[in-house]
């Protein structure tokens, strides 16, 4: 059975994932195939951190070669409200100033990624990669959850998500979130109806980071 390693900024980015790719396959079973690989969730780990420059360390290591060799594939997450800072270097704009689409700026990152790992694996990419995948996020995962709790255009924001989302959040569960702690189990909780292929199929669409991620899950063959 095909195995799907995940690096990403956070534990909950991770569960996020994972919710979406069990609902995607409409396999309940998939979560015991699932590895969480950046940040582990172990606190004595050195890689227990997470974060968009851990996401990038991560790919240049030699834990990315080693990750490979344990997974079939790999899902690089990783959010676009820090592009334009030092060490990701993305910017939003074009050459001639207009301000970048959505797509386009998913583009350029991945473009990002490639750069850096034709530079830090040299002859090895060519290897392996068509098994990364990349989950990249406009602006924040967060603004993947506004489909599963808003019918009106706020459900395709891409700005201030945790804003918007926390009122719905707390009618629901009775807790919103807090950007400086995301339990896992609130995530969980929070995304739990990603886990349903019908919940895919509905919001797909509504978000154009989470449709090209959703997209590009056809190319997966977990056969």
């Amino acid at each position: 059975m095909k195995r799907i390693g995940i690096i990403s900024e956070g534990p909950s980015d991770q569960i996020i994932i994972e919710n979406i790719l069990v609902g995607y396959f409409n396999d309940g079973d998939l979560s015991t195939r699932i590895q969480f690989l950046q940040p582990l969730h172990d606190a004595t780990d050195k890689r227990k951190h997470g974060g968009w420059l851990n996401v990038f360390e991560y790919c240049q290591s030699d834990y990315l070669v080693e990750a490979l060799e344990q997974n079939d594939y790999l899902i690089i997450q990783i959010d676009t409200d820090c592009c334009e800072e030092k060490h990701y270097d993305v910017s939003r704009r074009k050459e001639d100033g207009d301000s970048v689409t959505p797509e386009e700026l998913i583009s350029k990152v991945i473009g990002k990624f490639d750069t850096l790992f034709a530079s830090a694996h040299k002859e090895k990419y060519g290897l392996f990669k068509d098994r990364l995948f990349f989950a990249i996020c406009v602006e924040e995962m967060e603004c993947w959850l506004l489909p599963l709790y808003h019918d009106d255009k706020i459900k395709s924001s891409t700005s201030n998500c945790i804003h918007k989302l926390n009122p719905k959040l707390n009618e629901k569960f009775g807790i919103g979130i807090d950007k400086n702690n995301k339990p896992v189990t609130s995530y969980d909780k929070f995304s739990r109806q990603f886990t349903k292929k019908k919940t895919i199929d509905q919001v797909y669409g509504h978000n154009i980071s989470l449709k090209i991620f959703l997209d590009s899950l056809s190319k997966l063959d977990l056969s």
